[in-house]
Order: structure tokens, then C-alpha cells, then sequence
């Protein structure tokens, strides 16, 4: 039997899972007195309204090892987790990835920092599905899906700053000067590190600005699927699609919507691209 097993960074479509035996692993997380699951009943409007309501910066505590090790079972297993440069998942998953092959010599287990997240997970979770449901060994799985990290780009758009000013990650001006003067960041993800690009200002220019980034930064001899993340941003997120399906009329895209972890960091009207 495969299993695989997710953080919940990692955004999928109930279609996506079909046929595959998948688990999820929570983040908790936590705003004022509140501690929150990010599982599925997690609640995601309420959650994003009282996060943009509090004066303090949401909370995140990664799952431990055993929390990995409880969704793990039979012969081969494969964990995605978000990446090591940004949380301790990844060490914890291969904690737990240690403690069970201590009890199961024989089993096949691999562990993929995904040096992504969100949209980034979501594509490594796509492209592992597909060697699994094509019969590609273990081995060949592995090299393939880890090929594909190193291949491919991310990119954000973030409409709001407010919750990496609380986090100290930007001066506190910063955040409220986003929202005053409508001004979006573009960003991408490199080496698992999460590095500014530049500063747009309205929907419409950082929508362009980042499928032309994107574009610049690609690979575009892929085949895989494309991943685009929203978090209360669906219109936004199509138009990105269509632009990108004049580029790539044969490739897969995917929308998803962003659960807990990801709108803590994207916020409402954030965007993310991977491919």
C-alpha cells in the first residue's frame, strides 16, 4: 500500500486525491486566546476576518513527529511538507520518518521539503500522484518529484502586508502604507527563502507583474501542472489562468483555495504561482 502524507500548507481539490490514500497533518495555530486547528473544520472567512481584527500576529506552531508518525502506515510512504527554511516540519516529518522504519525495516519512505509552499506543495503532490498512478518505482518516483522541485519557480502577490508587519518580518508603517496606497508585493520563492521582487501598486498591474515574472523565471520545457493558490481572490486567480493558457495551452492549471496556514502569510487577496 502507498500512503502519502501532507502538511496543511499543502492545498488540494477533492478531486485531486482520487484513488490515492492521502492524510493531512495540521499546523496549529493560534490568534489571541484562541488555538486553532488548520484542518477541516477550520472555518477560513472567519478565520481571515479575525486575523485581519487582531492587533497581534497570528501564532504557528508546526506539527510534531508524532503527528506525522500517527498518518503513517504501510509499505511505502511519502511525506510533502513545506519548506525547511521557513518552519520545522520538514525536521519533524523526518523524525518520524526515522521512528518508523525502526519499527519497519523493510518499508520505503521519502520525505520532500517541497523549498515551496502552498501552491509549491500542491504541484509536488500533482506530480508525485502521477508516477504513482503511472507504477513508477520508488526510486524513479523519488527522482522525478525531487527533479521537479529544484526545476520549478514560485511566485507571490501579496495585496496585504499587515500580518508580516505584525511579525516584525517589515517596519509596522510598511503594512499600513499597503493598504492606504494599494500596493501589492510580488515576490518569489528562492532556495525555500522567500525574497521580494518588487512593489506594485492596484490588481491589474501586479496581476500582469507577476505572470511576467513568472514567465522570465520558468522552466518552460515542463509538462507538469501549473498551481495557482487564492486566498479569497477566485476572479483574480482565473485571470492569472487564462493568461498563462495562452502560454501553456497544453498544460494543466489548477486553482485551489488556501486553508489556515497559508492565508496567515498570504492574507486576503493573496496570489501564488507555481510552475
Amino acid at each position: 500500500m502507498v500512503k502519502i502524507v501532507v502538511d496543511s500548507c499543502c492545498e488540494l481539490n477533492p478531486d485531486m486525491t482520487d484513488g490515492l490514500n492521502v492524510s493531512f497533518v495540521p499546523f496549529k495555530l493560534g490568534i489571541g486566546n484562541d488555538e486553532i486547528l488548520d484542518d477541516e473544520n477550520l472555518n477560513i472567512e472567519e478565520f481571515r476576518f479575525n486575523m485581519s481584527e487582531s492587533k497581534e500576529a497570528v501564532r504557528t506552531a508546526c506539527p510534531s513527529p508524532q503527528d506525522f508518525l500517527e498518518k503513517f502506515e504501510g509499505d511505502t510512504v511519502y511525506i510533502i511538507t513545506i519548506t525547511g527554511e521557513l518552519s520545522g516540519t520538514y525536521q519533524s516529518a523526518m523524525i518520524a520518518k526515522e521512528m518508523y522504519m525502526k519499527e519497519n525495516p523493510e518499508s520505503q519512505v521519502h520525505v520532500f521539503d517541497s523549498r515551496s509552499a502552498v501552491a509549491g506543495e500542491t504541484a509536488v503532490f500533482l506530480n508525485l500522484a502521477d508516477c504513482i498512478k503511472a507504477g513508477k518505482s520508488f526510486e524513479e518516483t523519488v527522482s522525478l518529484t525531487e527533479e521537479l522541485i529544484q526545476r520549478s519557480v514560485t511566485i507571490i502577490n501579496l495585496a496585504s502586508l499587515s500580518n508580516l508587519a505584525k511579525n516584525g518580518r517589515i517596519p509596522k508603517i510598511a503594512g499600513k502604507l499597503s493598504k492606504v496606497l494599494n500596493i501589492r508585493m510580488i515576490a518569489k520563492a528562492k532556495d525555500g527563502k522567500i525574497v521580494p521582487v518588487s512593489i506594485e501598486r492596484g490588481l491589474k498591474r501586479s496581476i500582469k507583474s507577476l505572470v511576467n515574472k513568472a514567465m522570465d523565471l520558468c522552466d518552460k520545457s515542463l509538462k507538469t501542472a501549473i498551481v495557482i493558490s487564492q486566498a479569497g481572490a477566485l476572479d483574480a486567480a482565473k485571470e492569472v489562468k487564462e493568461m498563462l493558457l495562452k502560454s501553456f495551452p497544453d498544460r494543466i492549471i489548477e486553482i485551489t483555495g488556501m486553508k489556515g496556514l497559508s492565508s496567515t502569510y498570504a492574507e486576503e487577496g493573496g496570489l501564488v504561482l507555481h510552475l
